[in-house]
């Protein structure tokens, strides 16, 4: 107790930026454990091409391929010629491997779904939920406590609500087929959970 009379100056200028550190980071992280919606979500992804395992270029043929249409995921015509890649094979040639992906974000569990069982869902491919709620692709890296942690960084996507965000468990997000921007919104499934 001698020890603590002494030096209370020295301890509290030593715990003022600890207890700031831990504060900061509640802040930051409790918000994220309450963050939901009552709102599935339907994406697509991409396994493969016929040029490499990672279908860098696939995003802009899942852009044009699927689509909403009267509350309906619909397969659209790509035109035979289109070259988004610029690599001379037309998009309808690149063999690539599109997967339909329901995400029940109750569990934060994602699986695969034929096309047929997507329109059965009804869709809203507004960016928010009727609740809120938006889905983003967000870089996190370096450390969480400022100097503590490491130095990687890695891409994923969240369910965001302001500032808020919480990390989604997605297919494919962590093998060998996966590249970022392989990943395409379609909508939230409505009336709510399915």
């Amino acid at each position: 107790m001698k020890f603590i009379k002494q030096n209370i100056v020295i301890i509290i200028a030593f715990s003022l930026p600890i207890l700031l550190i831990i504060g900061v980071a509640l802040s930051i992280y409790i918000p994220s454990l309450f963050l939901s919606t009552t709102y599935n979500f339907v994406y697509t992804v991409c396994a493969d091409g016929i040029n490499s395992n990672y279908p860098y270029n696939c995003n802009n043929y899942i852009q044009k391929r699927y689509s909403v249409v009267n509350n309906r995921i619909v397969i659209n015509n790509i035109d035979p010629i289109l070259d988004s890649d610029n690599d001379t094979i037309p998009d309808i040639n690149e063999n690539y491997t599109t997967r339909i992906i329901l995400h029940d974000t109750e569990k934060n569990e994602s699986r695969e779904i034929t096309f047929e069982e997507a329109q059965t869902l009804t869709l809203n491919n507004f960016e928010k939920s009727p609740d809120g709620v938006a889905v983003t692709g967000n870089w996190s890296g370096g450390g969480d406590f400022f100097m503590f942690g490491g130095s990687s960084s890695t891409y994923g996507y969240y369910l965001t609500r302001g500032e808020i965000k919480k990390k989604l468990n997605l297919i494919y997000s962590s093998d060998q087929y996966y590249y970022r921007d392989s990943f395409q919104f379609i909508g939230w499934v409505l009336p709510g959970r399915n």
